[in-house]
């Protein structure tokens, strides 16, 4: 019998209530730490995250690359189109799984919709490297697209975990002068290692992915990923950094994510500091819901992503 957390009102679809009703939720952060179970649990999670693939409806192609001495996975689709931004996935996976591959199906429906071919680095994971080194490799990715196409527009794409390696990169580039993405999607973002969002408590348990245990899963997740730095530290939480001269963020999330309280605080901060933000909840959605390309919801979300790029 579904728990409560998986109840939902009457506006959410019949097949998203019974995709929520088979999800499993995200291992503990004892089994990521522990080496004998941390293998399992990871190939687990990206055999979940591979089968999404099963749902895409499209032709595409995914091709092993290497940007910046950054292994990682071109994505082309039957839609690309000459001139179309390159979107830059930075994947989630709290630190510890995923990959480009794995969750490719977070950011294929993107690619065919806008026309857009993609990168997505195959960044280090915990623990065989920690912060700030995911933070340099996705630097030396962006730098080596921007010099490999002098010109190109580049669309920085960061989902859960993955959004708070891509947002501290590109305050960082920012802070150096770089040139700037044209603009930035964050999907279901993980961005305060403090666990500080309301919803962090109001949606413990609602969320049928993700466990928040009172901000406490947060915290000790950004511990292990940034052990020698403070969580409040802009580059290790960015939802604490200057948002000031940053280009266009659409920041999407689902209405029972433990995170929708940092995708809320997100947009704000962005729109204070002058930032084109813009915030879109999909009503009952769960965290990285738009990976399930069969859900009209998550069909919904790329659309709205799609046009968010075509008008950059």
């Amino acid at each position: 019998m579904p728990g409560f957390f998986r109840r939902s009102g009457g506006a959410v679809s019949d097949a998203a209530r019974k995709r929520m009703a088979a999800l499993k939720p995200h291992p503990t952060l004892d089994m990521w730490r522990n080496p004998v179970t941390r293998g399992i649990a990871r190939r687990l999670q990206n055999e979940d995250a591979r089968r999404l693939l099963g749902e895409i409806d499209f032709e595409y192609r995914m091709t092993e690359d290497t940007a910046g001495g950054v292994e990682g996975v071109y994505y082309e689709t039957e839609n690309a189109t000459d001139g179309a931004p390159i979107i830059l996935y930075v994947h989630g996976g709290g630190f510890v799984a995923g990959g480009p591959s794995d969750n490719a199906a977070g950011v294929l429906p993107t690619c065919y919709l806008s026309g857009c071919n993609g990168f997505g680095p195959d960044y280090a994971l915990l623990p065989d490297a920690f912060y700030p080194t995911q933070i340099e490799e996705i630097n030396a990715v962006y730098h080596a697209l921007c010099a490999g196409q002098p010109g190109a527009r580049i669309v920085l794409f960061g989902e859960s975990t993955g959004a708070a390696i891509a947002l501290s990169a590109m305050m960082q580039w920012r802070d150096e002068g770089a040139p700037l993405p044209v603009g930035a999607v964050f999907v279901s973002p993980c961005v305060d290692g403090m666990g500080a969002s309301d919803t962090q408590i109001t949606l413990d348990r609602r969320d049928p992915v993700i466990r928040s245990l009172r901000g406490s899963y947060m915290r000790n997740l950004f511990r292990f990923y940034a052990p020698d730095a403070a969580l409040d530290d802009p580059r290790v939480s960015p939802l604490y950094g200057d948002f000031e001269g940053l280009p266009p963020i659409l920041t999407q999330t689902g209405g029972r994510e433990v995170l929708l309280g940092d995708a809320a605080r997100l947009t704000q901060a962005a729109s204070r500091a002058g930032v084109d933000a813009r915030l879109q909840v999909f009503d009952g959605m769960y965290h990285r819901f738009h990976a399930h390309w069969s859900l009209d919801e998550a069909r919904d979300a790329h659309r709205d992503i799609a046009e968010f790029i075509g008008a950059l």
